[in-house]
């Protein structure tokens, strides 16, 4: 009686966290928003189930290749997506038109100008919620909503204002936009070698560079040999800068 009841928690512990571990697969705005934040949060989870003994070895390998297939189509998904807002960045909000600065988003945060200018400030003044379409910038302490589709928030009254990254946060470490375009070109070749090879730990470590850099691949040739040469577009780079708003270098 007893044996069958410790075998009963057991396996019920155990489906419990195989569905955490699944539901975390499937959060698909988790996984767009940061996939390699998503696909190390499965390896620790799948690590945790295995010292736990509640996988074996093998188990393990299973879930982290389906952990880092799911990493793959994330970041091929990605590649002809338009930019979207990231939680891991800080962004200026800069009003449509004139460049104006409206504030400041940080780990979520959002801070209004006149806020970043007291020195004294204690408190925030919004905070980014992300969701499956989007996400939506909640002021306080009013709680009126404001929408965030792709990097352009809009304002009930319709105003409208572009996020312009700032930085990103990679494993603890924050980074700056790359500007020098010889550095993001060596980077753009790095990255097609790793993903021709799928050298995994490689690719993740310089696609979030990639990804704030102030360059962005040619739409117009795709960076393909054949069609970069003569493109007008990008000048035979392969690259363009990316849209800044009026004001901005």
């Amino acid at each position: 009686m007893y044996s069958e009841s410790v075998s009963m928690n057991f396996d019920q512990a155990k489906a419990l966290r195989l569905q955490q571990w699944r539901s975390t697969l499937d959060d698909h705005d988790f996984r767009m928003q940061n996939p390699e934040a998503h696909r190390q949060t499965l390896n620790a989870m799948s690590a945790t189930l295995a010292a736990e003994g509640l996988i074996d070895e093998l188990q393990q390998f299973d879930m982290n290749e389906m952990a880092n297939a799911a990493y793959w189509h994330a970041v091929e998904e990605l590649q002809t997506s338009p930019a979207r807002y990231c939680g891991a960045s800080a962004y200026d909000v800069l009003q449509r038109g004139n460049g104006e600065l409206f504030g400041r988003i940080g780990q979520s945060i959002f801070y209004s100008a006149s806020t970043l200018a007291d020195n004294a400030r204690s408190s925030y003044d919004g905070k980014i919620y992300s969701g499956t379409t989007g996400a939506n910038l909640v002021f306080s302490p009013s709680g009126v909503n404001a929408r965030i589709a792709g990097l352009i928030l809009t304002l009930p009254d319709g105003k409208q204002y572009d996020l312009i990254e700032t930085g990103r946060t990679v494993e603890g470490v924050t980074y700056e936009p790359i500007e020098d375009p010889y550095l993001y070109r060596a980077l753009v070749d790095a990255s097609q070698v790793a993903l021709e090879c799928r050298d995994l730990h490689a690719f993740e470590r310089v696609r979030p560079l990639l990804d704030l850099a102030r360059y962005c691949i040619c739409p117009t040739c795709l960076d393909r040999f054949d069609r970069s040469e003569d493109c007008l577009t990008c000048a035979g780079r392969g690259f363009v800068t990316k849209p800044f708003v009026a004001g901005l270098p």
